[in-house]
C-alpha cells in the first residue's frame, strides 16, 4: 500500500529579520535566517530528504512510494531569497524553487499590502472612498483595519487595480510602486540563482492578479507571458507554477482546467495540505512555513 502522504511541500516567502512596529498579517510572511537554518537541521536530524519539486513531479506522476521528502518553494521573488535564504540552501545542499511574479524584478509590481500596512501604522483613522472608515489606534484594531481593506482590495478590479487603487485611497498620496523597488530581486539575482542546479526557478504570473477574477484568455495571458519572460532570461523552460494567493476564493476548477492545458509539470496552492499519489497535480498543497513550526509527525 502507498504512503499517501508522501511529500510536504513548504511554502515561504520572505527569510528576513521580524521588524518592530508592523503587523503580524506580513510579518507572518517571514521567516527569519536562524530558524530557516536550524529548521533544515533539525529535519535532517529527523531523517527528512530534501528534493527537487522536478523530483516530486516524477514520484507524483510514477506514484513511488516514498516518505520524508520536503520540498522547499518560496513565492513571489523577494530579494532577501537572494542574500538571506540561498546562502542556507547551499551551506546545507538543499534543493529550492522560487516561484516569479515577473513584475516583481520589472520594478513594476503593486505590492500594495505593504502600502496598506505603512498606512494603517501611520493613521490612527482611515477613510476610502466607497465610503468605509475605520478607527486604527491600538495595534488590534490596526490589524483589523489590515484585514478588512484587505479584503477590499481583493474584491477590486484586478486589470485596472493601480486606477482601482488610487481612487480608492484618493484622499492619501501613496508611491504603489515603492516596495517593488525596495524589496524584489532583479533579474541578474535570478539569473544567478537559475544557474545554481539546487534552484528551480518556477512562474507565478505577471502581476500576481487574482486569478479568480479574470477569464480563461487573462489568466493564460498572466502565466504564459510570465513565463515566456522568465525562460527568454534564464535560458530554461519553466515547469512549475504557483498561483498567485493560492486560496479557494483565489483559484478553483476554471484556474486548474486552464493550468492543465498548458502542460505544465505542477502547479501548487496555499490551501493547506500533503502531496499526495492520485490528486491533482495541479492543485498541490502546501505548509505555510512558520517561525517556531517544527516538523512533525515523523512517520507522515
Amino acid at each position: 500500500m502507498h504512503n499517501l502522504n508522501i511529500c510536504k511541500i513548504y511554502m515561504l516567502h520572505r527569510v528576513f529579520p521580524f521588524e518592530n512596529n508592523k503587523l503580524f498579517p506580513n510579518e507572518n510572511m517571514k521567516i527569519t535566517p536562524e530558524f530557516l537554518e536550524k529548521f533544515i537541521i533539525d529535519a535532517k536530524e529527523k531523517g527528512y530528504e530534501f528534493i527537487s519539486m522536478d523530483e516530486l513531479s516524477q514520484i507524483l506522476k510514477y506514484k513511488t512510494t516514498v516518505s520524508k521528502k520536503i520540498v522547499m518553494t518560496l513565492d513571489d521573488g523577494y530579494k532577501d531569497n537572494y542574500t538571506h535564504a540561498y546562502p542556507i540552501f547551499k551551506k546545507y545542499n538543499v534543493p529550492f524553487l522560487i516561484y516569479i511574479t515577473t513584475k516583481f524584478p520589472d520594478k513594476k509590481a503593486i505590492l500594495w499590502w505593504y502600502n496598506l500596512e505603512e498606512l494603517v501604522i501611520c493613521n490612527n483613522e482611515i477613510s476610502l472612498n466607497n465610503s468605509s472608515y475605520f478607527k486604527c489606534f491600538s495595534e488590534e484594531e490596526k490589524i483589523n483595519t489590515f484585514m478588512k481593506i484587505r479584503e477590499i482590495i481583493m474584491n477590486l478590479d484586478q486589470k485596472n487595480l493601480y486606477d482601482e487603487l488610487n481612487n480608492l485611497f484618493n484622499l492619501y498620496s501613496i508611491d504603489w510602486y515603492k516596495y517593488s523597488k525596495l524589496l524584489t530581486l532583479d533579474w541578474n539575482e535570478i539569473l544567478e540563482l537559475s544557474n545554481d542546479s539546487l534552484c528551480t526557478i518556477g512562474g507565478h504570473t505577471v502581476n500576481h492578479f487574482v486569478l479568480s477574477k479574470l477569464n480563461k484568455d487573462e489568466i493564460i495571458n498572466e502565466i504564459n507571458l510570465a513565463n515566456k519572460t522568465i525562460t527568454n532570461f534564464i535560458k530554461k523552460d519553466v515547469k512549475h507554477f504557483a498561483y498567485p494567493f493560492g486560496d479557494k476564493n483565489s483559484c478553483g476548477k476554471k484556474e486548474f482546467d486552464v493550468v492543465k492545458e498548458l502542460k505544465l509539470l505542477t502547479a501548487t496552492t496555499t490551501i493547506s495540505g500533503h502531496a499526495r499519489h492520485g490528486e491533482n497535480i495541479y492543485e498541490l498543497r502546501r505548509l505555510m512555513l512558520c517561525e517556531g513550526n517544527y516538523i512533525e509527525n515523523t512517520n507522515s
